[in-house]
């Protein structure tokens, strides 16, 4: 049985009215779940929604902790920690903050074309940073630039229907009795709990679903096949691990999978544990380069100067890059196979 603490010594804390004592016996039980995966599940969910809107409150109002010295700024970061599962809205911070993603995105409603009764939420990245978007189910997907979702408001009792083009990296919530099945332009993904990188462009020859946690099965879209999916798995299916990668020659109708890969593309979303000690950005950003595997170039001198203390602990690249425009107001283009800080 995991510990709990009282509802109302979380509500003294949010008010920043607890006792010395009081105070230490939070701190404890946040420090409990830093290896957990579950941490909030002795919770209803009305208690979490709660809970999330009321530290997002006390988040935001914490956000732009800086002090300027002469031509260097100094920016403090203390402790971000993600305390909850990777699919959840929001985490608590002790002396600490959560930071947004704040990408330019089209937002559009449309009705879909079987479930006429439930709204389409229709997303697409125009801007050429990560966008970070939150699925009804609490399931995460960051969308590349130019990359597209559609998605209902609310998921149907039996199955979690979502349609995709471009590329995007998935950490999608458990849940047995409903599968998570992505339609690209090129293939079907059906998902059993897990994270992975879909890569299905318009224009080109070949699409691929690599794994990093759990399983997914992979089959090539057949024509006429939109709104028609099995929730089971089939005969036809790939199925996919951990470190395998399927890949679609779109123009040849065949599906391969490759097993045991390194797939460099997924370094970017490996979360990593990092912490820097009033350093300056020209120490860290080849730190962050090494870590992600990825160039990374800055444009504006300025930026190397800037200092940071940070604690970046299970953020992958884009976390960390969002964490960095919030704090120092860094700005990032993702151009090639290159991110740019401006």
């Amino acid at each position: 049985m995991k510990k709990t603490i009282p509802n109302d010594l979380l509500e003294r804390y949010l008010n920043g009215q607890c006792s010395d004592e009081e105070l230490a016996r939070v701190k404890a039980w946040y420090h409990s779940f830093r290896a957990d995966d579950d941490q909030l599940s002795e919770m209803s969910r009305a208690e979490i929604d709660q809970l999330e809107s009321r530290m997002y409150q006390q988040i935001t109002n914490n956000i732009g902790l800086e002090e300027h010295t002469g031509t260097s700024r100094k920016v403090k970061v203390i402790k971000l920690v993600k305390i909850m599962s990777a699919a959840a809205v929001a985490a608590v911070f002790i002396g600490g903050f959560y930071l947004l993603n704040t990408a330019k995105v089209s937002f559009k409603t449309t009705l879909p074309a079987v479930q006429a009764v439930n709204e389409q939420v229709d997303i697409t990245n125009n801007s050429n940073t990560v966008y970070k978007a939150l699925l009804p189910d609490s399931s995460i997907v960051w969308l590349q630039p130019g990359s597209n979702i559609r998605y209902p408001k609310k998921f149907a009792a039996n199955a979690r229907i979502i349609s995709m083009y471009g590329e995007g990296f998935f950490e999608v919530t458990k849940n047995p009795s409903r599968p998570f099945i992505i339609n690209g332009r090129s293939i079907i993904t059906k998902v059993w709990g897990t994270s992975f990188l879909i890569r299905d462009r318009y224009r080109s020859a070949t699409a691929d679903v690599s794994v990093v946690t759990g399983k997914v099965s992979v089959s090539i879209k057949q024509n006429g096949a939109d709104n028609k999916f099995s929730t089971a798995l089939e005969k036809h299916e790939v199925l996919l691990y951990p470190r395998d990668k399927a890949v679609c020659y779109i123009n040849q109708h065949i599906l391969k999978a490759e097993r045991l890969i390194k797939e460099p593309a997924l370094k970017l979303w490996s979360q990593a544990s990092l912490a820097f000690d009033n350093k300056p950005l020209r120490e860290i950003i080849p730190v962050l380069s090494a870590t992600y595997g990825i160039k990374i170039k800055v444009n504006n001198e300025k930026i190397n100067h800037y200092m940071l203390t940070a604690d970046f602990e299970g953020f992958n690249l884009p976390d960390v890059l969002a964490a960095l425009k919030k704090s120092i107001n860094v700005n990032y283009e993702i151009k090639d196979n290159t991110i740019e800080l401006e």
